[in-house]
């Protein structure tokens, strides 16, 4: 392959991913796309539109869900168990740089690292997760946290950077009223919810 081959064939991916992402692609079929471009995301599987992917190098589980404007970097893999609960605009990065001398802080040579969200997590509202980090099983994330490094099992983790605030029970918790709010059915068909195995 020639040099021209491949940068034309990096930059017709790219749009296709891009096109993945938009409004006009369905849960389901936005799944079974991605898979067909390399991603192994079980068919329950469901990323909600306005993502932006730079690769295929993603993994997700059975029933996990991504919501709106989910960015990943595509460097090293994601891997993403099940039952995952992701919140709008998640940004996982898995590509940083080391510190260089005064006059280059940031070297050239990218440092790799994949990310992890093991099963049963909650990742809240704009959360930003770096390279090398795994969520460990039955973690929460709290809205607008920075996780800069991995997580012990269920925890609460809120803040920049992420910290454990409190231990999250391994069984069922009790239902508990948040603020007047009342808890109601979810508005949206169960296929938009989670799975993506139907429209």
């Amino acid at each position: 392959m020639t040099l021209s081959d491949n940068i034309f064939t990096r930059h017709l991916r790219r749009l296709c991913l891009a096109g993945i992402g938009s409004e006009l692609i369905p849960a389901f079929l936005r799944t079974r796309l991605l898979n067909a471009l390399g991603a192994s995301l079980d068919p329950s599987a469901c990323i909600w539109p306005g993502c932006h992917l730079r690769s295929t190098n993603l993994a997700m589980g059975r029933e996990s869900f991504i919501n709106v404007g989910f960015f990943f970097d595509g460097a090293a893999r994601l891997k993403i168990g099940s039952n995952v609960r992701i919140g709008q605009f998640l940004s996982i990065v898995t590509a940083t740089h080391d510190i260089g001398p005064a006059e280059q802080r940031c070297t050239i040579e990218a440092v790799l690292g994949d990310v992890v969200i093991e099963d049963g997590c909650w990742i809240g509202l704009n959360v930003t997760i770096l390279p090398g980090v795994t969520i460990r099983r039955g973690c929460v994330v709290g809205a607008g946290a920075l996780v800069s490094s991995s997580t012990e099992p269920n925890g609460l983790y809120v803040g920049s950077p992420a910290r454990r605030i409190r231990d999250l029970p391994p069984g069922k918790p009790e239902k508990r009223k948040v603020g007047g709010a009342e808890r109601v059915p979810s508005p949206y068909p169960s296929t938009q919810r989670a799975g993506a195995t139907a429209e």
